[in-house]
Order: structure tokens, then sequence, then C-alpha cells
């Protein structure tokens, strides 16, 4: 009976010292503990604790309460010995909780599925196992065309996101050889409609209404369906013809797995094909899959609608081109409703047949126009004006179509673009190149010499006599960078990527249209805007703005120096570690320091006293001495594990 009380007690005393473990982990720790961890730490530090007992304390005649010290630190070790492990093994939150393991399964089992119809797919098209080709010969390059046709294909196979992940591929130029570009910007799917009777339900869903009380008349066949969404023809009850952009039901779920399974597949090329790595297809991925998830919101296409709209209205109407107008209150996450434009997309060759070249020229430098005075001077641009998004309306005006990929630059990057235009423009290799690596971090390791000496060729190529500029040239300037370690960011990229697209469409519109003319033009008249006295004035005057604040506080500056000065108390104050990050990092390395000291320390004095066999005894088998020996012991050891679990915690953090 005196044993059962006795495990009882401890017991007992098991628990509070787990609760306390609990209550305080998040301050030894640092991290929250779960019940069941709590749990499980106080069974095992129990029947630690009762094997201790077994063996130093019912075998003895006599039993000392001092002991009780040494068993509650045999509980506290083994308990803190089991968190830390199974928090290194197994962090808070890595285990998901049963709805969480049910709902896994089922995504496992579709993707599954997935990835086995799409190797199918990529096996049939021989494309497994699929090495790209980076020969710079004509072997080469019939090897990079036969594969880029292969890829398509399949592609157009797999359906789904992976036609508009194909779609929005094509316009890497930064990234992708011109063999790919070229095949997949022709990459059509046929999509056959979804029925009025499901496409119906949805469309009440988000206008919260019956088709009947907004639209007067509703087309149930549409005028386009896409691997998205699908468009059809109505009329208000106030007679105006719009277009109601309705997305697929059930698409959603089945964007999220390609795009699931994409930047799987992207991570794990990043980790075994070198030209993977080289072509960064982790951070492609990565971009492509976020542009794709934003088009399946189509409130943030009407954003952009919006946005584009305004900055029309700034432009004389010989420079606009058209945006369809937003229906707001109709329009949801996944219902667009907009003006119904009349015309036919640049994709139809009919669009420009009956136009006299004089006006496909005049449209072409419009459209072109429009790009840049987007990009440069508003900061928000379509960046997707491939020929099926640019439509000519009967009265031989611009019509721009889906919005749903919308780039924005802030105005620090938009000046940096100009000066960047403006020193093609002149080919000037030195302002070029100055520009170009004002877009990059320079580490200290760049040759830079022969940076600016790769830039200056390429300015030499691509502008002298009798060359031809194209949108493989700002896949050029990206391999410039590349080849040296650096990479462009993605504001640039994006503007880039922008104007390479709207290049092809210009030569649809205008097959003599020549883009290096067409700059030079925009970068001289901008600067002759800008000579202008009113823009020299209205320049004078922002600069001057600015500078008031400053001119204010000024005097007060320059007396408090010039006092300091005659006083003899002028100095400079320098603060060490003044970035809190420092400090934190300076404030870390201190405190692992002092606690592996202690640490050691009371190891050490552990070691002593348990090996000393004098001092008062407490049992037949046990100094007073040796008690306070294992007493260090416990508290050595939890210092070591706080050091051990910092540490490895800072290693997982970095990897």
């Amino acid at each position: 009976m005196q044993i059962i009380g006795e495990v009882m007690l401890i017991a007992l005393a098991t628990i509070v010292i787990v609760l306390l473990i609990g209550a305080f982990a998040r301050r030894v720790l640092g991290v929250r503990i779960g019940a069941i961890r709590i749990i499980l730490a106080g069974v095992l530090a129990l029947g630690a604790e009762v094997g201790f007992e077994s063996q130093a304390v019912w075998g003895s005649r006599t039993y000392n309460p001092a002991l009780l010290l040494v068993q509650f630190g045999v509980v506290l070790f083994v308990a803190t010995t089991f968190l830390v492990v199974a928090e290194l093994l197994v962090p808070q939150g890595s285990v998901p909780g049963p709805g969480h393991i049910v709902r896994a399964a089922r995504s496992t089992s579709a993707r599954a599925r997935r990835y086995s119809e799409l190797v199918r797919i990529a096996t049939r098209h021989k494309l497994v196992p699929f090495k790209l080709n980076t020969e710079q010969t004509s072997a080469g390059a019939a090897e990079r065309t036969r594969q880029a046709v292969a890829l398509r294909a399949a592609l157009e196979d797999a359906g789904g996101a992976f036609i508009k992940l194909g779609q929005l591929l094509s316009t890497r130029t930064d990234v992708l050889p011109v063999e790919f570009t070229t095949a997949l910007a022709s990459l059509q799917q046929t999509v056959p409609p979804v029925p009025w009777a499901e496409i119906a339900p949805t469309l009440e869903a988000e206008l919260g209404a019956p088709v009947s009380a907004v639209f007067a008349t509703i087309d149930p066949v549409p005028v386009a369906a896409a691997s998205i969404g699908q468009v059809h023809a109505a009329e208000l009850p106030t007679g105006e013809r719009v277009a109601v952009k309705v997305q697929r039901p059930g698409i959603v779920p089945l964007v999220e797995r390609d795009v699931d399974i994409t930047r799987r597949v992207a991570k794990r090329l990043g980790e075994t094909a070198t030209w993977a790595r080289r072509f960064g297809i982790e951070d492609l991925a990565e971009s492509l899959t976020d542009n794709l998830l934003d088009e399946i919101d189509y409130r943030i296409e009407a954003t952009n609608v919006a946005a584009l709209a305004v900055i029309q209205e700034r432009y004389p109407a010989a420079r606009r081109v058209r945006i369809p107008r937003l229906h707001r209150s109709l329009s949801s996450r996944r219902v667009l409703v907009m003006e119904f434009v009349e015309g036919c997309t640049l994709s139809d060759p009919a669009a420009v047949s009956a136009l006299t070249d004089e006006v496909r020229a005049g449209l072409a430098a419009r459209l072109f126009d429009t790009t840049l005075t987007q990009i440069i001077d508003d900061g928000v641009f379509h960046s997707d004006l491939h020929p099926g998004n640019v439509m000519v309306t009967p009265d031989a005006e611009l019509a721009l179509l889906d919005f749903g990929s919308v780039g924005r630059l802030d105005s620090e990057v938009r000046a940096q673009v100009a000066d960047l235009l403006l020193a093609f423009s002149r080919s000037d290799s030195v302002a070029f190149a100055d520009a170009l690596i004002a877009f990059v971090d320079l580490p200290d390791d760049v040759d830079e010499f022969a940076l600016r000496r790769q830039i200056g060729d390429f300015l030499s190529r691509r502008l002298g006599p009798g060359a031809a500029l194209d949108a493989s040239a700002f896949a050029e300037v990206m391999a410039v960078l590349s080849a040296h370690g650096l990479s462009a960011p993605p504001q640039l990229t994006v503007a880039f990527r922008a104007v390479a697209t709207v290049e092809g469409t210009l030569r649809v519109l205008s097959p003599d249209f020549d883009l290096v003319d067409a700059a030079s033009d925009y970068a001289k008249e901008r600067v002759t805007r800008a000579q202008r006295p009113s823009a020299i004035i209205r320049t004078a005057a922002d600069e001057l703005t600015a500078l008031i604040p400053l001119a204010r506080r000024l005097p007060h500056r320059i007396d408090r120096i010039t006092g300091s000065l005659a006083d003899g108390r002028l100095a400079v104050n320098v603060r060490l570690l003044a970035d809190k990050r420092d400090r934190a990092l300076v404030r870390e390395f201190l405190n692992l320091a002092a606690i592996t000291f202690l640490a050691g320390v009371f190891g050490i004095m552990a070691a002593m006293l348990l090996t000393s066999t004098v001092g008062p005894r407490i049992n037949d088998t046990l100094t007073l001495y040796q008690l306070f020996g294992y007493l260090l012991v416990v508290v050595s050891g939890v210092l070591t594990l706080r050091v051990v679990f910092d540490v490895f915690r800072r290693r997982q953090r970095r990897d």
C-alpha cells in the first residue's frame, strides 16, 4: 500500500509538473504545446520516474523526503526531452487533424488520377523523358521545334488549366526559346460549351435574382467558350447590349488541382534537372499559376477594366483605344458583365482585310503608343495584348478584351523604364547599361565591365544598319543578365513581356511596322514634351513643393550645428548595431552562448558531486552532495536541450 501511495503521489506531482511545463513551454521553447503532447510527455515522465524509484527508493530501508527533488527532476527532464524531440521531429501543426486527413486523401486521389492521365499524354507525345536542347545550332533549333510542337499538342490534350498555362507561357519570351513561344502562341482548344441548364443556376446565384429579372433577353448559346468561362450575348432592360461572362461550374477545384500539380512538377524538375534550374522553372511556374488563379476571380478582372477605363479618359480622342464599359453592380467573382463590342479580333484575318495599309499602320501606331503610355506614364497596362485580345470595330477603331492579366508599376520603376527606352531609342549603350543595371542588385563578384560590353554588343547587333527588332530581343536582354548570375525584377519582366506580346499583334495589324522607329519617335516626343515651358514649369513646381518641408527645417538645423561648433560641442554620433535585425542576432547569439556556458558549468559540477563519496547521507546509497549532483544533471540537461532545440530550429528555418 505504501508503494501504491507513493506512485499516486508521484502521479499527482507529475500532472502538476507537466501542466507547468505546458504553461511555460512557450516561454522555454518558444512554441505552443498541444494537449496530446502534454499527456504523452506526462505518461513517459511518470514511467521514467517509476523506473527510477523502483531502483533507488523501493529497495531502500529508509525513505528521505529529499529524494522528492530528484524524482521531480527526473519528471522534468524526461518530459522536456520528449517535448523537444517531438517538436524537432514533428513540429506543431505539421500533423493534420482527422477532417483535414480525409480531405487530403480525396485530393491526393484526384491528383494521382490526373498525374496518371498527364503521364500518358506526355508519353504519347514523346515528351518523357524530357531534356531541353540548348545547342545554338540548326540541329538544336530543329530539336527544340519538335519539342515545342509536341508540348503544344500535349497541352491541348491535357486541357483545363494547362491550356491557359500554355497561353501564358507563350508570352514569356524572357525565359523560353523562341521555338517554344512561337509554337505555344498558336495554342488553341476546342471546348464544348456548358449547357444553359448548368450555366443558369450559376448566373442566378451570383446575380441574386432570376435571369429574366436582370436581363431583357439572353442568348442561351454562347458566342465564345473557353476552358474557364463562356460568354453569352444579352440585353439589359434599358436596351443596351452586354456580354455576360460566366465561369464554368466546378472549374475552380480543377484549376486549383492543375495549379498544384504544376507547382509540384516544377519543384521536382528544379531539384533534379539542370536545364530547369537554369531557366528558373520554379519561379516561372509560380508566376504563371498566380496569374491563372487571378483569372478565375472575375472581381480582379473587373478592377482591371475600371482602372484602364479611367486611364483612357485622360487621353485625347485620337490616341484612345476602346475599353468596354463595365457593369460593376452585375459583376461578381464568377460573373462579369460588360458592354458588348461589335467587331472581329485580330486573330481573325477578316478583321483587317478590308482596311487600307494607311489605316492599318495608323492603328498599329496607336496601339503601340497606348501600350508604352500605359507602361511609362500610367503604370497600369494590359500585359497580354495578343491578337485574340485586340478587336477592330466596324468603324475601324481598336478595342481591348480580356483584362485578366494587367500589370502595375510604381513611379520609380516607370522612370527607370523610360530611361531604358530613351537610351534604347538613341542606341546609347552606356546609358542603356546604366538604366538596365539600375534594375538589379549588382554583387561584388560580377564583372561589370564584361556585362557592359555584352550589353553594348547586343545594341550594336539589334540596332545596327539593317537590323530588325522582334520579341526575341527582350529574351536576349534577359539572357545577358542571366549569364552573369543576375535576375531581372518581376516589374521589368512584366513590362518587357507586354511589349514583346504586343509586337506580334503589331505585325498582324501592319507587317511593315518598325518597332525601332516607333520607339524612337515615342522617346523623342517624350523629350519634346518634357522641354516645353509648361512642362518645365510643372516639373520645377513639383520639385519645389517636395523641397518645401526640407527648406523649413534647414535654418533650425544650421543654427544647431553652428551653435555646437561655436561651443566646441560638435560631434558625430555613430550607433553600432543600429539595425534591429543585427541587435536581435547578437542578442540571440549571446543568449545561446550564456545558456551553453551554464549547461557546461552545471554539467561539470554535477559530475564532481556525483563522484563524491563524502557528505551527509540521505539513505544507504545516496549522499546529500550526490543529490545536488542529480539536480544539477537535470538542470544541465534541460539547458542543453534548449540549446539543441534552438540550433536545429534555426537550421530548419534557414533550409
